[in-house]
């Protein structure tokens, strides 16, 4: 996979969109997509390549436990979505800045951003959150390289992949503590979960398609399996549709896209 295709899937992809203030927000809600250049790391930094990874920090100990860090994200995707037989084209690239200033400066991002993915690249910084920005955008860069293509209506799949790795490396906690009971007792219907644009909606909204997202993502694994899930998304990198997809993985659980749905909602969200 081309770094270019890479970029323009993330693009298509992305989101930068409002949260409730008093719940902590997915990453996808300070993460951005660019294909400006950035300036390096202050001489003196430290690099180090692993397996699926180089990584450029501060200081020996970071650079280890970020490359630590990314590594342990990798093999849980790996193991959530049974791709043990996708290897990437290359060494995924992780910039860690010293701190969100500096992050700020160097990429010009603005200020509510926590990360920022450019071609195969997650630039981000030292802080609280670097484990949930590594996990999300990491699903992202992953996702788009398998696919291969640009399919808006996978984006549900996509993002909900992406918090459902957040969410894991977040811990304890739920990310969408503030929408869960509008999840539960108003969910949005499947064919709008496929078409909302995230940032064409209002924030409640928004928050309510991503913990949505997430909750059938997290179904699918759950009560699908992950072999399943695995044939589910081969499926739709040949641009079968979700009932086919539905249909070859997961053939004794769910029959197609509605029945998936509608088996989601009885067991309560």
């Amino acid at each position: 996979m081309k770094r270019s295709i890479v970029a323009l899937l993330a693009i298509m992809s992305s989101s930068c969109v409002p949260y409730p203030e008093d719940a902590p927000p997915p990453v996808s809600s300070r993460s951005a997509i660019t294909n400006a250049g950035f300036a390096p790391l202050d001489a003196g930094a430290n690099m180090l390549d692993s397996l699926h990874f180089t990584v450029r920090a501060y200081g020996g100990d970071e650079t280890k436990l970020v490359s630590t860090t990314a590594e342990d994200c990798y093999n849980r995707i790996m193991m959530d979505t049974n791709l043990y037989s996708f290897m990437p084209s290359g060494l995924y690239q992780i910039v860690v800045y010293a701190d969100h200033d500096e992050y700020k400066r160097k990429t010009s991002q603005p200020e509510w951003s926590g990360g920022v993915t450019l071609g195969n690249a997650i630039y981000t910084y030292e802080g609280p959150a670097l484990s949930r920005t590594l996990a999300h955008e990491m699903t992202h860069l992953i996702f788009f390289e398998f696919m291969g293509r640009v399919n808006l209506d996978h984006r549900w799949v996509n993002e909900g992949l992406a918090v459902y790795e957040e969410q894991k490396a977040a811990g304890p906690g739920d990310l969408f503590s503030q929408v869960r009971s509008g999840l539960s007792h108003a969910p949005l219907p499947m064919d709008q979960m496929v078409s909302l644009a995230p940032a064409t909606e209002a924030q409640y909204t928004v928050s309510l398609w991503y913990a949505e997202s997430e909750s059938l993502v997290r179904f699918m694994i759950d009560h699908g399996g992950h072999i399943g899930f695995a044939q589910f998304l081969g499926e739709l990198q040949k641009g079968q549709t979700f009932d086919r997809a539905i249909a070859v993985g997961f053939p004794s659980v769910w029959r197609d896209l509605n029945d998936f749905y509608s088996a989601w909602q009885r067991n309560g969200q």
